[in-house]
């Protein structure tokens, strides 16, 4: 099948950049546009990080002291576990004479150069298919055209220059934003070369997306989304398939020093890097909702027998750590649902987060700097909220216009950034993880926003008109197009709206309902993994909290009664040397000899009890023994039950940790 210079699809009136007529935009125009917004971006950026001495702290850090390693040692320290590319950016600098600021400029010069890009991709996304209606044309001047050569690519650059968040995280060391810019210049050389030079443009894309999962692995699989593009230009079957496959296998040459490191280092031929399966262990720790906890840490260290996330062979230890996320994530699947809208939450929520890293966590400025940013906090917070919220509409706005128009070559770079926001669904996810998503989406916004100030132009012209001479407006009336645009953007932001609620109120009825926690018990002198999860047959929301070394068992006010239920699967099942034990009542069973250290929740109902098998705790017992009832039905199990006298009205809370349990008679 033969290529055509336009989108699968027609665009009976409307769509297009005005003016364009099926032409491409003035090179020279787009030239000074390009390096105009390129230069304001990279200014604004660069200014910032000049000016907000940020400190790198977490994941930041660790890239400085390995990228500093990595300069000094001439090889990475044996606690590298992620992918290099950050690294051996900062190393080269390091190597350089380079300091904090240095390492700072370089990431905020990705941040500026990206304008480029968003450019270059948006203004053909935005001139593909047939152009709009017929207008009258007009001269304008040299300034003047610098914006009309492609008022959507510009709009969608101008948005990007001075996008607050992405400004204020130019003062953070991250691998976001350059694995972002890597892949906006992926897709801009894509569409950019894609109609003239197939063959060029296959081999650039492929080149810098391998460049781009050198900072983020998660980049590698996304190449995939070159057979989308050629698909929307009209390739046949065999060009698709094949330009895609060769795109691919340019990415994994790139990829392939990487690889061999891999396989010197670690005996195994990989081109991503040994973090995957922690990163998921951590993203459903139930203890801490997913987020980093250095009781999971030690909860690690204490069940693998010394070994910690960071020990060799790195890849042995991710398939451990990714073995018992699994185990986690089946264990309650209604949390695991709660959990994945929560991730979802966190990577659409307002962007304050963004500036946790670069202003607001503390220690991360000097005193006197962090103080005049907490003082203007209220309008900072509010400033960038709002622009996002606004980012947001513009972004629905482009993609109905995009569908009304039939512009289905914007789904590439859409569907890149929800194949990154589903990766982060399913393991981890923090707010700065929206980041390289919401550099993908700005021609999309671009796009939006030069359609509607389109229709609201027309719009004003025809109301002017209309007052002047009657019926004269009825020339400038939104096009057919237009008005599906309308309607489809209004449909899209209800749905938006819709979801967001879904997500959000949904996810934490789940949440409630089967929260569970993870400890560790001693079981038998050895550590064993313990999981918690509110008893069958308990009404309600789930009585489990997890704690840091602990788990928390809470009886709500009004209620009189609760349970949990503690799973212990790795504890051999019972053999005929095992203990049996009176469990009270005249009845004999399997039971185990236990204790633990208890903590009341001050305030709560002095007449609620723990009460374990036979055994019963009150609110002045620091310290619970006794003889506990086992069963087992696959795994070990034993029920925890938490009563008051009558309904409660202050309700209680009691934390049990350090608990031992003996299973089996003395040799």
């Amino acid at each position: 099948m033969n290529e055509q210079p336009g989108n699968r699809g027609t665009v009976p009136d409307g769509g297009g950049d005005p003016g364009l007529r099926g032409r491409a935009p003035s090179t020279v125009s787009s030239f000074h546009a390009v390096l105009s917004l390129t230069l304001l971006a990279t200014a604004l950026r660069v200014a910032w990080a000049v000016k907000v001495p940020t400190i790198p702290v977490g994941d930041f850090a660790m890239y400085r002291e390995s990228a500093n390693y990595l300069a000094e040692h001439g090889h990475l320290d044996g606690g590298f576990i992620y992918m290099p590319g950050l690294v051996l950016l900062l190393a080269a600098v390091h190597a350089l004479g380079g300091e904090i600021l240095a390492a700072k400029l370089t990431g905020a010069l990705f941040g500026g150069l990206a304008a480029a890009p968003i450019y270059v991709l948006t203004s053909q996304v935005a001139r593909a298919g047939q152009q709009d209606e017929e207008r009258q044309q007009r001269r304008w001047t040299p300034l003047a055209r610098i914006f009309t050569a492609s008022p959507a690519a510009f709009l969608a650059t101008l948005l990007y220059a001075v996008w607050p968040a992405g400004i204020a995280l130019a003062s953070v060391i991250g691998t976001d934003v350059p694995a972002g810019a890597l892949l906006l210049l992926a897709f801009a050389l894509l569409f950019g070369w894609g109609r003239s030079r197939p063959l060029l443009a296959t081999v650039a894309f492929g080149a810098v997306m391998g460049v781009a999962a050198y900072f983020r692995a998660v980049a590698l699989p996304l190449g995939l989304l070159a057979a989308g593009y050629w698909w929307s230009v009209r390739a046949g079957v065999r060009a698709v398939v094949t330009r895609t496959a060769l795109a691919l296998a340019v990415t994994l040459v790139v990829l392939s020093p990487w690889a061999a490191h891999n396989l010197h280092d670690n005996g195994e031929l990989r081109f991503t890097d040994s973090h995957g399966g922690i990163t998921a262990l951590m993203g459903n720790y139930p203890n801490s909702e997913g987020t980093y906890a250095r009781s999971l840490n030690l909860m690690f260290r204490d069940l693998e027998g010394g070994r910690t996330f960071l020990s060799e062979p790195h890849r042995e230890t991710d398939q451990i750590a990714y073995a018992m996320a699994k185990r986690w994530i089946r264990f309650q699947p209604g949390w695991t649902a709660g959990m994945m809208a929560l991730r979802i939450e966190r990577l659409f929520a307002p962007e304050r987060g963004l500036l946790y890293w670069s202003i607001y966590r503390p220690g991360v400025l000097p005193r006197h700097i962090a103080d005049w940013f907490g003082v203007w906090r209220p309008q900072i917070v509010g400033a960038v909220d709002g622009y996002y919220l606004a980012f947001a509409g513009l972004v629905m706005a482009g993609i109905g216009f995009s569908i009304a128009e039939r512009r289905w070559a914007i789904a590439v770079p859409i569907a890149c950034g929800l194949m990154l926001v589903a990766t982060y669904t399913l393991y981890v996810a923090e707010p700065r993880y929206r980041l390289t998503t919401e550099m993908l989406l700005f021609p999309a916004a671009g796009l939006g926003l030069a359609r509607l100030v389109q229709a609201m132009g027309r719009a004003g012209a025809g109301g002017i008109a209309i007052v002047r001479r009657r019926g004269a407006g009825r020339a400038l009336a939104p096009s057919r197009v237009g008005r599906q645009g309308l309607e489809l953007t209004a449909l899209i932001a209800a749905g938006a709206v819709l979801v967001g609620v879904v997500v959000v109120d949904g996810g934490q009825a789940l949440r409630d309902r089967y929260r569970w926690a993870v400890t560790l018990w001693q079981v038998d002198g050895q550590p064993r993994m313990a999981l918690w999860r509110r008893a069958p047959g308990t009404r309600g929301p789930s009585p489990v909290r997890g704690l840091a070394g602990g788990a928390e068992l809470v009886l709500a006010p009004g209620q009189t009664e609760t349970a949990a239920e503690v799973v212990l699967p790795d504890v051999p099942l019972r053999s005929p040397g095992d203990v049996d034990m009176a469990t009270g009542g005249g009845n004999s069973g399997p039971a185990g000899e236990w204790s633990a250290a208890l903590a009341w929740r001050p305030g709560g109902d002095s007449s609620a009890r723990l009460i374990v098998g036979p055994a019963q705790f009150g609110p002045g017992a620091a310290r619970a023994a006794g003889v506990m009832p086992l069963s087992s039905n696959g795994a070990l199990r034993v029920t925890l039950q938490l009563r008051a006298a009558r309904p409660s009205e202050r309700g209680a809370a009691v934390t049990a940790s350090e608990v031992a349990l003996k299973t089996k008679t003395s040799p």
